[in-house]
């Protein structure tokens, strides 16, 4: 079963409850796991949809886009269960429940050193959700799968151009150019999101867990030309799962984006954390699930070629990806 993080402090009834049951599930997951390592020779093999070059207005990219080699890392933390559903675009998605009438939102940091695009940052703030019907509390994150389980992508910050458009144009994902400096530690990963100097977030993940295959695809639901889209995007990575509030902390910032997460009730410790030692995924085109009931197109920002993108390994020892650009024009801010 997966380890809990302990600092002498107790993280609450509904906290510990869920820990322990999401600890039962993915120790069920990294058994089910071990028992198909040989699913992934041929992972990378792609069978389904594909086009070479695909023209996103900036760039030509290929469908669909490979993430060979990933830092990942999340926290799920509970929210207010009314802001959430207040915000998902649809009444078909419901919104997932732990104890004590609170909802799941994943923050999930993922530092893209080499994919089919180009080393970028990404952060995705992600209510979880269930497709067509209600899911009773816990049980899509105890199990991993569930009917209609997935994520509702509220904000994707990135730091390229080329990624936002990308995410915009085929997939409507809330994509906006941010800048990230991630901290990659022995004791603990964590990433600063800013635009412009205005502190976002602050995600820090604890490295710690009991270490199992994760093979289950990520779904995620976004809006794109009014209608529902459902992306099943394909992964495979060896992962650390742990429970308990110390494991991890989130400090939200004044930013707009900020007070709006601030607004839906956010944690500032999670209730299971996950830290990948591999991740590798494949992001296919959506599938049209019907019409939304509201337009969502989420924060737009700020007009740049690139976001700052900086990973700090140690004392002195940093790595610039990319640095930031000023930005040529003020895009408003949508709350969708």
């Amino acid at each position: 079963m997966p380890r809990a993080c302990s600092n002498g402090r107790t993280g609450g009834r509904t906290a510990t409850l869920a820990g322990a049951g999401l600890a039962v599930g993915a120790g069920i997951r990294a058994w089910r796991g071990r028992q198909h390592r040989d699913t992934l020779r041929g992972f990378l093999e792609w069978n389904g949809p594909s086009d070479p070059s695909v023209d996103v207005g900036v760039a030509g990219i290929a469908l669909p886009i490979r993430y060979w080699r990933t830092d990942c890392f999340m926290g799920v933390f509970p929210a207010d269960y009314g802001a959430v559903r207040d915000l998902l675009p649809s009444s078909r998605l419901y919104p997932v429940r732990l104890l004590g009438a609170r909802a799941a939102v994943a923050v999930v940091a993922y530092n893209y050193l080499e994919t089919g695009v180009g080393p970028y940052g990404e952060l995705a703030v992600s209510p979880l959700c269930t497709l067509g019907r209600n899911a009773p509390p816990l049980l899509p994150l105890l199990l991993g799968r569930w009917h209609g389980f997935g994520g509702f992508v509220a904000h994707l910050p990135v730091t390229s151009r080329v990624a936002r458009e990308a995410g915009r144009r085929i997939w409507g994902y809330p994509k906006f150019v941010a800048d990230m400096a991630f901290e990659l530690l022995p004791e603990y990963q964590q990433v600063t999101l800013t635009e412009t100097g205005r502190e976002i977030l602050r995600l820090r993940v604890r490295r710690a867990g009991w270490v199992g295959l994760e093979r289950a695809p990520l779904s995620t639901f976004t809006v794109h030309d009014t209608r529902l889209i459902r992306t099943t995007v394909a992964m495979r990575g060896y992962v650390a799962t742990a429970v308990g509030a110390s494991c991890g902390e989130l400090t939200l910032g004044e930013h707009p984006v900020g007070r709006e997460l601030t607004s839906l009730g956010l944690a500032a410790n999670p209730v299971v954390t996950k830290t990948y030692l591999t991740h590798s995924a494949i992001l296919p085109i959506g599938e049209d699930m019907g019409p939304a009931e509201r337009p969502y197109t989420g924060y737009a920002g700020e007009e740049r070629e690139f976001g700052s993108h900086t990973i700090r390994y140690d004392d002195g020892v940093v790595r610039v990806v990319s640095q930031a650009e000023e930005a040529t024009t003020a895009a408003a801010a949508e709350d969708g």
